[in-house]
């Protein structure tokens, strides 16, 4: 396995986030918001699949005014970017 393979691969285990780089939080922070978007696109397809398309997208609709109340709305609307350029 190459250096860079093997760093990629074998992430060193941090015990305190406060130990991280500013870097390496930013890198945290973008790796756990595209996962959250993989992961409801993942949801919305299996929402289709069990109650349709009309009600998945009301069931979406609902869970993004959620989102925003509890984040604001840049924050909505960052996540449905990400599940839109996930999509494509």
């Amino acid at each position: 396995m190459s250096k860079q393979t093997e760093s990629l691969t074998e992430l060193p285990k941090v015990g305190n986030l406060a130990n991280l780089s500013s870097l390496e939080r930013l890198s945290l922070r973008e790796t756990m918001n595209q996962m959250e978007a993989r992961e409801w696109v993942a949801r919305f397809k299996a929402k289709m699949k069990e109650s349709g398309k009309t009600a998945a997208w009301n069931w979406w609709q609902t869970t993004l005014e959620d989102i925003a109340k509890r984040r604001g709305q840049k924050a909505a609307d960052d996540l449905r970017d990400r599940m839109n350029r996930i999509k494509k």
